[in-house]
């Protein structure tokens, strides 16, 4: 198993870009023994793009010929956007560069969202899982079935980015099937929306992934504190097949083929590239090489351990969906862009309260939780996305240490951390 380094990178997409480059002249396994290739994730870290980032990076270099290191490096920006850009115009095209990209990325494009990049000129790896997405609500809401969220207004929480999928795909549910979903937006993760819901502030959540609900909430769920209203993919998952999907809510067959649209991210779900001008020797076996760790053992109990699906699909098979997804009728794509609009009296911003902790000593740092104390109670706050200073100057989070005294900005016990500044 190769090692895996880690870092929170900043970099900035420039114009450019190639189509695939011929076959080089130095062999593949000559070009990447002893080399280290850097493994990008399109999120910061924490959430389910970046648990099968580290996890495919844990293993994809044993089945590369030359067997490079992999360094893991998170670039998180616009829902995945700036990814998608740096690796178009800016990522080095020598085949050292890999990435998981977010699934929005070609629908993104079609919709019209100003992006640098061409996805139809990526060299698709592969995907490590199809997603079923889904909207859930608590049940003390009194809204425990697609039917009631037709009839009663749902507070459903979201994360910023208009174009995340906690807001377009509650956008779409109520132009296309009728729910009356408000969206409260401005929640810094899915994490913290959980912890809305648990406070009252919001009922639920939509565009959230049954692998992220699995890692998140599975236990809320087998004791029916929260519900699953309806699954968003192609087809019924069968783990929850009992819930609704949403094809079938369509009101008519034109608005069931923009939902068809809509959801058909979902089939490449948790998809890897290299960059447009990668050696086409070099992309097949970094293609090879993505398969080949789908099936080895040591991945799926990796998987296993970090409560991520599996359901891969080629290199091939994505880039075939691709190029289907381009060749659908404007006017469908037309209706999609409208129905994924949200509408102004739907949406509200999040009332966040933000706490300052003063002079608070560090108790330590687990797994992106960071522990200290205020006001004499044991807090733990989440350290994704968190802005860290140390003397003066920015830091990642393992400069952190116990015993530190800083400044922590917080929304909560168990909720995200905005800042920390340490002396």
């Amino acid at each position: 198993m190769k090692s895996v380094r880690v870092s929170l990178i900043a970099a900035t997409a420039v114009a450019g870009g190639l189509v695939v480059g011929p076959a080089s002249a130095q062999s593949v396994e000559a070009f990447y023994k002893g080399k280290v290739m850097n493994l990008y994730v399109g999120s910061a870290p924490g959430g389910g793009y970046d648990t099968y980032g580290r996890s495919v990076a844990r293993h994809i270099g044993d089945h590369i010929p030359g067997n490079p290191s992999i360094v893991v490096k998170n670039m998180p920006g616009a829902s995945g956007l700036r990814l998608a850009g740096y690796m178009y115009n800016a990522a080095n095209k020598s085949g050292i560069e890999i990435a998981g990209i977010h699934n929005t990325a070609v629908v993104d494009q079609l919709l019209g969202s100003k992006v640098q990049f061409d996805a139809r000129k990526f060299n698709w790896l592969g995907s490590a899982n199809q997603l079923t997405s889904t909207c859930v609500a608590r049940a003390s809401t009194g809204i425990t079935t697609i039917k009631q969220a037709m009839e009663k207004e749902l507070l459903v929480g979201a994360t910023g980015a208009s174009s995340s999928s906690t807001q377009l795909v509650a956008a779409f549910m109520n132009s296309l099937t009728g729910t009356k979903f408000k969206i409260i937006k401005g929640y810094p993760s899915t994490s913290s929306v959980f912890l809305a819901m648990e406070r009252g502030e919001v009922g639920g959540l939509c565009g959230i992934g049954w692998d992220s609900l699995q890692a998140q909430v599975l236990g809320e769920i087998k004791a029916g504190k929260i519900v699953i209203l309806v699954q968003t993919g192609t087809v019924k998952n069968p783990d929850i097949k009992d819930v609704p999907l949403v094809l079938d809510l369509a009101r008519n067959p034109t608005d069931r083929t923009v939902l068809e649209f809509l959801v058909a991210r979902q089939y490449m779900g948790r998809p890897y590239v290299a960059p447009p001008g990668a050696p086409a020797d070099r992309v097949a076996a970094l293609r090879a090489a993505f398969m080949t760790t789908m099936n080895d053992p040591g991945f799926k109990a990796t998987a296993k351990k970090s409560r991520v699906p599996l359901s891969p699909i080629t290199g091939q098979q994505v880039q075939d969906h691709v190029t289907k997804l381009f060749a659908m009728p404007r006017s469908i794509i037309d209706r999609a862009n409208a129905a994924t609009q949200v509408n102004p009296a739907a949406v509200a911003e999040a009332k966040l309260t933000w706490k300052t902790a003063k002079g608070a000593t560090i108790g330590g740092v687990k797994k992106r939780k960071l522990q200290f104390t205020d006001g004499g109670k044991k807090v733990t706050a989440d350290l994704s996305g968190t802005s860290i200073m140390v003397k003066g100057k920015k830091a990642k989070r393992n400069a952190l240490k116990a015993g530190m005294v800083c400044d922590i900005t917080y929304l909560g016990d168990g909720d995200a951390a905005g800042k920390v500044t340490c002396n």
